[in-house]
């Protein structure tokens, strides 16, 4: 997920834990604890573009790091804050649920979230929320926002707390009800079809709920299509997309394609446009792929020689106006 919802979720469960000891401070270590994981950005530079798609949601990901973690940092905090007379325990108890549930949210995103690192590489990913949904991110904000200025210790700060707690967790199980509804009409559609696939997988478009993609692939290529859950019509259009296979001959040695395909699950595309080749990677879908097929994907790796892949998951975002791309959005989350 996004890092506000991060620091917002940090923030809730530090109330929830310390707030009635500590005050306004359990928000703010809260709010640490639950951005930890996310500490593997500052590692990037020590390795290539590709290699940091695996690195991000790595180890510090992992309930390995989780554990580890937990009680040494209970310990150094209460050294740091021994006047607040809250036990090494408790310490440990908030950051392990703060990095606890980054990690767990985090893997219901498309991206994958390396749950048992160090020991498996296999990536966790349930695809029932988007990275940044505001529907989940703004009830849950303004809750906190209110009990972050009542009194500490007040009815009003632990009400308001509990509130956006609650509301944050039912919207998260209602995003997987959703998923298993909207997963089964499009697979019973794409079954009416008749259209062959080695999987099929389905997930939320951007900052919503209610619109979905779904993919799947074989050996050839993949079939992608997009359902709102106000669309009139089940009766979905998968369009087809080629992988191109034949555009990686010459690079089939090369070290960073073997880590975008691990990366990928082997959901992806090749193209080519004029001399480079990208490696798009069809889990994070297309910038209005449910109006064009051709659309641009957020994530296109070049595969060229010193090619700059620096902002590899924003390539696609300046390719199309953020206004246009987010007015398509809500016109198809309406449905037809």
């Amino acid at each position: 997920m996004d890092s506000l919802t991060h620091i917002v979720l940090g923030a809730a469960i530090g109330e929830a834990v310390l707030g009635k000891k500590i005050g306004r401070k359990a928000m703010l270590v809260g709010a640490l604890a639950d951005t930890i994981p996310d500490f593997d950005v500052f590692a990037s530079p020590c390795f290539s573009d590709a290699q940091q798609l695996l690195i991000h949601r790595g180890i510090t990901h992992s309930i390995f790091f989780v554990v580890l973690m937990s009680p040494l940092l209970g310990v150094l905090f209460s050294k740091i804050f021994r006047k607040t007379e809250v036990s090494w325990k408790s310490w440990s108890w908030l950051f392990f649920l703060g990095m606890f549930t980054h990690i767990l949210i985090d893997s219901f995103t498309a991206y994958g979230t390396g749950w048992f690192e160090p020991f498996s590489s296999y990536r966790v990913s349930f695809n029932t929320i988007f990275v940044a949904d505001p529907f989940y991110t703004i009830p849950f904000l303004i809750c906190i926002l209110i009990a972050l200025i009542a009194k500490n210790g007040s009815p009003r700060r632990v009400k308001w707390n509990k509130i956006g707690l609650w509301i944050s967790t039912l919207y998260l199980v209602f995003t997987f009800i959703n998923k298993w509804h909207v997963h089964g009409v499009m697979k019973t559609s794409f079954d009416e079809k008749k259209l062959a696939a080695d999987d099929f997988i389905t997930s939320p478009t951007p900052l919503n709920n209610f619109l979905w993609m779904a993919y799947s692939h074989d050996n050839l290529g993949s079939w992608i299509g997009y359902y709102s859950v106000f669309d009139k019509s089940k009766d979905i259009s998968f369009k087809r997309i080629e992988r191109n296979d034949s555009l990686l001959i010459l690079l089939a040695g090369d070290e960073n394609l073997k880590i975008l395909k691990q990366f990928s699950k082997g959901h992806y595309a090749i193209t080519k446009t004029d001399s480079t080749i990208y490696f798009n990677d069809l889990r994070f879908g297309q910038i209005g792929g449910w109006d064009d097929s051709d659309s641009s994907f957020p994530l296109a790796y070049r595969l060229n020689n010193n090619a700059d892949n620096s902002m590899v998951l924003d390539r696609g975002k300046f390719k199309v106006s953020i206004s246009e791309a987010f007015l398509s959005l809500v016109k198809r989350i309406k449905g037809k």
